[in-house]
């Protein structure tokens, strides 16, 4: 018997029990939408956490240690030996010493074409830190050369991608100024900079330069609170305002791969350093939480596909016993015991798939009901998903799939009752 006879006989089965058909349907639909809508969710939130808390787990920060034996274990001050002890670790891909600004830096006036959104008579006290610009190199834009600048040039400076998320959902609003415009691609802007100059009372310095500063990137490799610029420039300035060398605030390790990290970090410390794992750590707590729920409410939603499986396959169970005299009739026709198995497993691909297409559709109205009233209720925070609940291809095929090789695995044990029925006995 070919696949289409084998479908046709089993649609006309279905018919003929229509009441348990539409039972058994719903029943898988409810499995599939609760599946689709779980997972999406998961991978809603999730893609959340990760805009809000970026972390590459190849990277290990290594900072100096408050308490270290010094000379016995070569640890303590980062300085140029440190770093090039670092770099010689085994599986260490690259070395990014980072040196914070020790000269007061401040912010009078706006960048040009932004004096609306800067509040009057502000000054602004920027933290300053210098990095290696190959730390940025794929997130500064060509044409703006991440270098230490020739003098009277702007000098490049990096910031944080989050900080214009925080600034229009947070900053903005709590100082009731308007925020950035939409669509504005900032890299290239510049801004005018006091160096020395203080807003706390008896910290500026007495030599005061002006200078002004063009945005050449945004990345997640510098710090939230700080403007990044080559670590040429801070060295360039500690020596202008005659900064004895603090040595190096912090040395950022890119690992081979995330495998070599904890082996890294590990060595980093017997050396007699401390490693800063507070990004890394926060990105795997809510990644941890993240994963933990998704995981509860997938199982929850395959228990409920595994319940329709269950019903489906009692159903096919009790349909096989009502039909032993139509199923020994068919095998009297010339039908072999597996076709008699195949028509009840297609039976149950088809009620099982049908279920399915229909749960998956559900899912997917409910899911976008479920986006429009997110956008409604919650306000406008900081790294807001557009879409709470995402449903990328594969998650709406594999509802389906899912759904429907439940349901045909639950009717394996009617299969092959049906495929055992005697057409002798059944028929006297």
């Amino acid at each position: 018997m070919t696949w289409r006879g084998l479908l046709a006989v089993a649609w006309a089965n279905l018919r003929s029990d229509r009441a348990a058909a539409l039972v058994d349907s719903a029943a898988a639909a409810v499995g599939a939408a609760a599946l689709v809508i779980f997972v999406a969710l998961g991978l809603g939130v999730g893609e959340a956490a990760r805009r809000m808390f970026p972390a590459d787990a190849r990277l290990v920060e290594v900072v100096p240690a408050q308490l270290s034996l010094g000379g016995l274990l070569g640890g303590g001050r980062l300085d140029e030996a440190a770093v090039g002890r670092l770099a010689g670790l085994p599986g260490v891909l690259a070395v990014w010493p980072r040196m914070n600004l020790v000269v007061p830096v401040a912010a009078p006036e706006p960048p040009q074409g932004l004096e609306s959104v800067w509040p009057p008579g502000m000054t602004l006290q920027i933290p300053v830190v210098g990095i290696d610009p190959s730390m940025v190199a794929e997130d500064t834009r060509t044409g703006i050369p991440f270098v230490d600048p020739a003098d009277g040039d702007p000098i490049p400076v990096v910031l944080s991608r989050r900080l214009l998320e925080i600034y229009n959902k947070t900053i903005a609003p709590t100082w009731g100024i308007p925020g950035l415009p939409p669509g504005l691609d900032p890299v290239g802007i510049e801004l005018p900079l006091r160096i020395g100059l203080s807003i706390i009372p008896g910290k500026t310095e007495r030599r005061i330069i002006d200078v002004r500063v063009r945005l050449a990137g945004l990345s997640d490799r510098v710090p939230l609170y700080a403007m990044a610029v080559p670590l040429a420039t801070v060295q360039r300035l500690h020596r202008l305002y005659n900064r004895s060398d603090p040595g190096y605030g912090q040395v950022t390790l890119l690992a081979d791969t995330p495998a070599d990290a904890p082996v890294i970090a590990a060595t980093a410390r017997r050396m007699g350093f401390n490693v800063d794992r507070t990004d890394q750590a926060t990105a795997e707590r809510v990644g941890t939480v993240v994963g933990l729920t998704t995981g509860a409410l997938t199982g929850l939603a395959l228990l409920m596909t595994a319940l329709a499986a269950l019903a489906i396959a009692r159903s096919r169970a009790a349909s096989v016993a009502a039909r032993s005299r139509e199923i020994a009739l068919l095998q009297a026709l010339g039908a072999t015991a597996g076709d008699v198995r195949r028509v009840v497993l297609a039976e149950a691909l088809l009620l099982g798939g049908g279920g399915g297409l229909v749960g998956v559709a559900v899912g997917r109205g409910l899911g976008l009901v479920g986006n429009l009233t997110w956008h409604s209720l919650l306000p406008d925070f900081p790294y807001r998903p557009e879409a709470i609940l995402v449903f990328p291809a594969w998650l709406l095929a594999a509802g389906v799939a899912v759904t429907a090789l439940s349901a045909v695995i639950g009717a394996l044990t009617p299969a092959a009752a049906a495929a055992r029925v005697d057409p002798a006995r059944a028929l006297s």
